[in-house]
């Protein structure tokens, strides 16, 4: 969507089509194309100058993240910090921040 809340549609035609991020990621500092990666993988490569944000106005829809374990009864208290502080920062985390 642009400024003004509108859909936008853009042509493309995929040069690499592949579901893992790392393969996206290198593809995109080799320059085979533009990829959408979420910022904590890319931000170092942002920070250096390795890659550049494009469609800066645009941001993606926002998605869910979920934590598996076997049971809430006898939960390990590391494994209890973490999902805390997961949820806490989860936001802070997907802003790049």
């Amino acid at each position: 969507m642009d400024a003004a809340g509108e859909g936008i549609e853009v042509a493309h035609q995929p040069r690499l089509v592949t579901d893992d991020m790392v393969a996206l990621r290198h593809a995109a500092r080799a320059g085979i194309g533009i990829v959408q990666l979420p910022s904590l993988m890319v931000a170092e490569d942002l920070r250096a100058g390795v890659l550049e944000k494009i469609l800066t106005a645009w941001t993606p829809p926002r998605g869910l993240i979920h934590a598996v374990y076997p049971s809430r009864c006898g939960l390990v208290p590391a494994v209890r910090l973490f999902l805390d502080a997961l949820a806490a920062d989860w936001g802070r985390l997907d802003d790049g921040g």
